[in-house]
């Protein structure tokens, strides 16, 4: 995500939100000149963790539920990588991902019928 600012980011999450029928609203927690973090909350109550740091050029996308990450990626430490579902512990190396397509992967997994609710 490098070459983005935190309000790029938002605004592409603020876009992703708009389309997406399982998105019910989002909190802002942080917004300054380096960091961005954000909650986006879904229909079934789970909630998605944004977060973003230019001066580490640090993106983590996580999706909680229960009040643990059942599904991430991030570029922490050793590149971008992905906290799968069936082992959200684990770390495996993939391709980064923008906000919209990790939404479209969370819809999959929480709404794989397409109800929102």
């Amino acid at each position: 995500m490098a070459g983005l600012t935190p309000e790029d980011l938002l605004e592409q999450v603020v876009a992703a939100c708009a389309y997406s029928v399982v998105v019910e609203a989002y909190t802002l927690r942080i917004l300054d000149p380096d960091i961005l973090s954000l909650r986006v909350h879904l229909a079934d109550g789970s909630f998605i963790e944004v977060f973003y740091n230019t001066m580490t050029d640090r993106t983590a996308f996580a999706l909680i539920a229960d009040n643990r990450r059942i599904y991430g990626k991030d570029n922490a430490k050793i590149g971008w990588h992905m906290h799968p579902a069936n082992d959200p512990k684990a770390h495996h190396p993939c391709e980064s991902a923008s906000f919209e397509e990790f939404l479209a992967e969370v819809v999959v997994l929480r709404f794989p019928a397409g109800d929102a609710r």
